[in-house]
């Protein structure tokens, strides 16, 4: 009995540590995605370190607003066409902010119903990331 009880915690364990290592990666990719768009972009230094911090820039450039489009499309949360991927988007989101999924879900058809689509893309995509953020991070 002890036995299997010592087993069942030791696999309860394995899995979480699974969990929190696919986690590292994927925000390890996502900094490396970071530092591309900054480059591309030529993101002011100001900016890049908000960015790097994961903190808003107050009067943001308009390079800035591209880079959010720029990191949405090489995750693949946004198509080229401007479609979101729901599923990629909710799992960047639960990696990002820790948040639980349903509530990331619900938060995500709010914002995705809230922020009204522009033929500016860099703005659309800035909009969405500001929505979330805030309601992922309140």
């Amino acid at each position: 009995m002890k036995v299997n009880i010592f087993v069942q915690v030791l696999i309860v364990c394995s899995l979480y540590a699974l969990a929190v290592s696919q986690s590292a990666a994927d925000l390890a990719a996502y900094a490396k995605k970071q530092q591309e768009c900054i480059k591309e972009l030529k993101i002011p230094a100001d900016e890049a370190t908000q960015i790097m911090a994961n903190k808003d820039v107050a009067n943001p450039s308009a390079a800035y607003k591209c880079y959010h489009d720029c990191l949405y499309k090489k995750m693949g949360l946004m198509a080229a066409d401007g479609k979101a991927n729901g599923e990629r988007i909710v799992k960047y989101a639960q990696a990002r902010f820790s948040a639980p999924v349903d509530k990331i879900k619900t938060k995500l058809t709010d914002c995705m119903t809230s922020v009204k689509k522009v033929p500016n893309a860099c703005e659309h995509i800035y909009n969405l990331e500001l929505c979330m953020s805030k309601a992922l991070t309140a």
